[in-house]
């Protein structure tokens, strides 16, 4: 996967039905966030999308990443 962006966190807060798209310069900024984030985010149903907002990372993904990160 290239660093090159921008990269977008989908997320849905609140379980709303409209996402929420926040906007990153990078993969690895995104992923920062995430990981900043992540109990917050692991129930807003994350997911990176690239800049023609294609999938690039699934929540289960994210989720498998931030397991792996645990301590």
């Amino acid at each position: 996967m290239a660093d090159t962006g921008p990269v977008f966190l989908r997320r849905r807060p609140g379980g709303g039905p409209a996402p929420v798209l926040e906007r990153f310069g990078t993969l690895d900024a995104a992923l920062d966030a995430v990981e900043a984030r992540w109990p917050a985010l692991q129930h807003q149903v994350p997911q990176i999308l690239d800049a023609r907002r294609v999938l690039l990372l699934s929540t289960e993904d994210l989720h498998r990443m931030m397991e792996a990160e645990a301590p």
